[in-house]
């Protein structure tokens, strides 16, 4: 079977690629997003796999900070991928 045939199957069947690149069902992966957002909106962030208070984070990024991903550093620079 071709690529682009597995792929449209796989959306028929209600899946979506969830951050690891695994095929999930939509309602699982809405799910998730929805767990995420609503610790996010309770003042928690992620930091080395457990969700802590953000004052607490902040904290144990010490006086120096963290820095930000690669992938977010610039941002700015970026150009939108042609045909969007």
């Amino acid at each position: 079977m071709d690529m682009l045939k597995k792929v449209k199957n796989m959306v028929i069947e209600g899946k979506v690629l969830d951050d690891q690149g695994a095929w999930v069902l939509l309602s699982e992966r809405m799910a998730t997003e929805k767990t995420i957002i609503d610790r996010l909106s309770g003042g928690k962030v992620l930091c080395e796999g457990r969700w802590i208070p953000v004052r607490q984070a902040r904290d144990a990024c010490g006086k120096d900070g963290v820095p930000p991903p690669q992938e977010t550093r610039s941002l700015g620079k970026r150009r939108a991928p042609k045909g969007v």
